[in-house]
Formats: structure tokens, C-alpha cells, sequence
């Protein structure tokens, strides 16, 4: 008789006990699911934010392209050289510049920023240098001083003492 009386409350005890461990179960379930969904969304989110930044700076790129201005001028050189150069402005300062002498065309010359006066473009194999005050606001009153393609011991002067062809340089510039 006793033991009737224990059984009911041994399987009570039994039951409360499966139902902790099945509260447990669904509640470390609970938590894993949470934790999951955290993680992916936290992933989507950073993925978001580098697609933006990505997105950002290529924006700025192409900003950036829309505000350079190019210019072109005709200088009349020593020894009848005719020199064309197409220079490529950000804001007020000169960047690049493409030349063309006679038929050659000439590519790629970079600003040289470490450059003493005059204001000096490079590439690996030429030199082209301007006067100290050249400037978007002053590249058809600016004449060039000159073009020397670069040696292995001497430099090249292929044309020196340019002079602008204003009426050539304002039909180029229209």
C-alpha cells in the first residue's frame, strides 16, 4: 500500500524532470536558433556595408573623372616643330598630358610633383616642361619650354623654345 502511494509521486517526479529536460532542450534550441539568425543577419549586414563602400568609391571614381577638364594647345617650336598637347586638369592643376610631334604621338606623361620649377610631366621615356605659372586658368598664355626624350646616358632635346599658335589653340578649344 505504501508503494501506491509513492508510485503516483515517483512518476510525478519523473515527468516534471523529463518536462526540465525537454524545457531545456527547446530552450538551448532556442538559443542556437537565435544565435544563427544573428550571425547571418550581422553577415548580410557587413556584406551590405561593403557593397556600399564598394559602390561609394566607384561613384567617386567616376565623380572624379567628370571633373577633370582637358585642354588642348598648338606651340610652334624652334626649327619649325610643331607640337600639339592635350593636358588633362583636376580643378586648377595640371595631372597628364599627351603630345604629338609631327605625326608622333606621345602618351602618358604624368605631372612630376617632385619636380623644381617649371612644372615638369614625365613618362619613362620623355620629359615635357612648361613654364612656373601653367594652370588651367593660364595654359594658352603659358609657353613651353621643351621636350626632351630620355636617354640611357644623354637626353634628346627634340624641341625647345615653343611659342603658342593662339588662333590654331582657340579653334582646338571650342
Amino acid at each position: 500500500m505504501k508503494l501506491m502511494k509513492f508510485t503516483p509521486a515517483l512518476a510525478a517526479a519523473l515527468v516534471l524532470s523529463a518536462c526540465s529536460t525537454a524545457s531545456d532542450v527547446v530552450s538551448s534550441t532556442t538559443n542556437a536558433v537565435s544565435k544563427t539568425a544573428d550571425a547571418v543577419s550581422s553577415g548580410v549586414s557587413q556584406a551590405a556595408t561593403t557593397v556600399k563602400d564598394g559602390v561609394s568609391d566607384a561613384v567617386k571614381t567616376v565623380t572624379d573623372k567628370f571633373d577633370t577638364t582637358t585642354k588642348s594647345v598648338v606651340y610652334h617650336c624652334q626649327n619649325n616643330t610643331l607640337v600639339t598637347a592635350t593636358y588633362g586638369f583636376e580643378g586648377e592643376k595640371a595631372k597628364r598630358v599627351n603630345l604629338t610631334l609631327g605625326k608622333k604621338v606621345i602618351k602618358g606623361l604624368m605631372v612630376d610633383d617632385k619636380a623644381p620649377n617649371p612644372v615638369t610631366f614625365e613618362s619613362k621615356t620623355h620629359r615635357w616642361n612648361t613654364d612656373e605659372t601653367f594652370s588651367l586658368a593660364t595654359f594658352d598664355k603659358s609657353s613651353s619650354v621643351m621636350l626632351t626624350k630620355l636617354g640611357k646616358q644623354t637626353d634628346q632635346i627634340l624641341a625647345k623654345n615653343c611659342r603658342i599658335d593662339e588662333a590654331a589653340t582657340a579653334k582646338l578649344n571650342k
